[in-house]
């Protein structure tokens, strides 16, 4: 699981926006790599093995049913229950704990300046 996390860690700081900023880093980093035609370290991020790959998935389509007030919220446990319910997915339990790791990184790529 070790190389998931560190691949949706990349991914994650890819897709998040530089302070200021209308345009996410991995734009950022396209534009400098079209303009230059040399690629930028961050974006040389080789997938997961497949079999586990299919988790950053659940956990995107998770993601959206955060809920948000004065801060950014971790997925709740009753979250991954209706999902799991609705879309008739099981979840192992080394499932369930890869989701909510995904989740602390992601909310910690979120709070990062």
């Amino acid at each position: 699981m070790d190389e998931l996390c560190e691949y949706a860690q990349a991914e994650f700081k890819l897709d998040k926006k530089p302070k200021d900023s209308e345009a996410t880093l991995r734009e950022h980093l396209t534009a400098v790599y079209e303009q230059t035609n040399i690629k930028p370290e961050q974006l040389n991020n080789p997938e997961p093995d497949p079999f586990v790959l299919y988790l950053l998935d659940y956990f995107r389509e998770l993601s959206m049913s955060r809920q948000c007030g004065m801060t950014i919220n971790p997925i709740l446990y009753s979250e991954i229950e209706a999902w799991s319910r609705l879309t008739a997915t099981t979840l192992e339990k080394w499932e369930l704990d890869t989701l909510k790791r995904l989740d602390v990184i992601w909310l910690n790529v979120q709070v990062d300046e």
